[in-house]
């Protein structure tokens, strides 16, 4: 049985505090990027939050960034 991935599409641009890339491309998060969501926790201000990452060509991530998730749009 293969477990799809939950995938959310980023509606903001994120400060840079908020992410890390992952690879020697350099890509970094863009509005309408297509993310993989990943453990969701409470922000420090209180706020919902999810860890995503950003699928690469060859199955890795290019990014990690933590994300409100008031900042994702779920496709429907």
């Amino acid at each position: 049985m293969k477990i799809e991935p939950n995938l959310a599409r980023l509606l903001v641009e994120l400060p840079a505090a908020r992410y890390r890339v992952l690879s020697s491309q350099g890509r970094v998060p863009h509005i309408g990027d297509l993310v993989v969501l990943d453990q969701g926790f409470t922000g420090s201000d209180g706020l919902p939050m999810v860890l995503a990452y950003f699928p690469g060509p060859v199955g890795d991530s290019l990014y990690e960034a933590e994300v409100y998730e008031s900042e994702l749009e779920q496709p429907t």
